[in-house]
């Protein structure tokens, strides 16, 4: 087994060193207690963003070239052979809007691989490299000489995610305050559409939103993602060996088109299917509470004509004894919309199950509401929704 290079701030590399050639994955593990976007920024010569479409980060998970894919909220897929000529660097960048910034950031690395399953070098990082800074270019990958290399730059800005896009040459789009279906994108225009920073939080319990297709076949594929922040005890409890983390489960009651319901969770191992029915995956089970990801559940919204309605929600598996202390949040991602933010916060009771949000089929539309109900369990879930199910108990494989 090779030895994994260990990068310092400013070092420079070519990939052939770390044996990488075309293909390269960034994966991005990082402790804190705060939310941070991670985004790829394409550049050409100057290094400016020329191009706003190589911008990759939640509104656009992929480069037109496909050469570049967010394939998780902290991770980026490379595929070299595909970058055009007109694209010279790109940079791996973090950004919050929390008021203190990054400072927070506890340690922290980016693995380089071929593969999630590879590591060839690291780069270790904490908060203590940016005391003031809300954001950070921190790994950068370039041409020099007709060879592709890489350097944690790890240089950081007082201004979020915007300053960024800014510093790039990039020009951000004005945010809107209305939680109304966002309207359509104007026709394509010589002059590239300035970049969307935008999200979609729906606060209070009954908010909804309705959104409208934009494939040719459906809504593609909808990403649900459980995060929450990992608790790590301290004093007492860590000399009695207490729990090292926090394990929350996502899951979804389902009810398909020709009236058949049933169950998506991990309890029971009933993780579903994608291609088939009930168009709705479970991907694994994050049963340390170290993943700094969280939990996905995949929603196959080009299958919308054979569901009828879900039910999301998480529980509590261990770690904590309510969801006022797990400080948790589901962000559900739909190809050609702003991401929407349902966050579970409204209640400090035992109640170890949190209904989030109800997912209709509404003549083709995507229809989401919010809930922010609490439940002791699975079955007063069914009983409050009319779901209409029978309950034993479960565990996880």
């Amino acid at each position: 087994m090779s030895e994994v290079l260990q990068l310092t701030q400013g070092q420079r590399a070519p990939l052939s060193k770390l044996g990488l050639a075309q293909a390269l994955r960034v994966d991005l593990s990082l402790d804190a207690g705060l939310d941070i976007d991670a985004a790829c920024f394409g550049l050409d010569s100057a290094r400016r963003l020329s191009d706003e479409r190589y911008m990759v980060f939640f509104n656009q998970p992929s480069s037109p070239c496909g050469a570049v894919r967010q394939v998780a909220p902290h991770a980026f897929e490379f595929d070299l052979a595909r970058v055009p000529e007109s694209i010279d660097a790109f940079v791996v960048t973090l950004a919050t809007e929390a008021a203190d910034g990054l400072k927070r950031l506890g340690r922290s690395e980016a693995r380089l691989g071929e593969t999630q399953a590879t590591t060839c070098a690291q780069f270790a990082f904490d908060g203590s490299l940016f005391p003031v800074e809300r954001a950070v270019m921190l790994i950068e990958i370039y041409r020099k000489e007709g060879q592709w290399r890489l350097s944690p730059v790890a240089q950081g800005f007082q201004g979020g995610l915007a300053a960024l896009v800014q510093h790039f040459g990039g020009t951000v789009a004005e945010a809107s305050s209305s939680v109304a279906a966002p309207v359509p994108p104007p026709p394509p225009a010589p002059a590239p559409a300035p970049v969307s920073l935008s999200k979609i939080t729906l606060d209070k319990r009954g908010d909804k939103i309705s959104l409208e297709k934009r494939g040719a076949t459906g809504h593609g594929r909808i990403v649900c993602n459980l995060r929450w922040n990992v608790v790590k005890p301290s004093g007492l409890g860590k000399w009695l060996g207490g729990s090292s983390g926090v394990d929350l489960d996502l899951g979804c009651l389902y009810e398909l088109a020709d009236g058949s319901k049933f169950v998506v969770q991990a309890l029971g191992n009933q993780f579903g299917a994608y291609a088939e029915a009930p168009y709705i995956q479970l991907a694994g089970d994050d049963r340390t509470g170290a993943s700094t990801e969280g939990e996905f559940l995949y929603i196959n919204g080009d299958c919308l004509s054979h569901i009828r309605r879900l039910c999301l929600y998480a529980f509590i598996y261990e770690g904590v004894p309510n969801w006022a202390q797990a400080d948790a949040f589901v962000t559900l991602t739909v190809p050609g919309h702003p991401p929407l933010e349902v966050r579970m916060d409204g209640s400090d009771r035992g109640s170890s199950l949190c209904a989030i949000a109800m997912i209709e089929n509404d003549a083709g539309q995507l229809k989401v509401t919010k809930l922010a109900e609490y439940f002791a369990g699975q079955q007063e879930l069914d009983t409050h929704y009319h779901w209409g199910m029978q309950w034993g108990q479960g565990r996880k494989g």
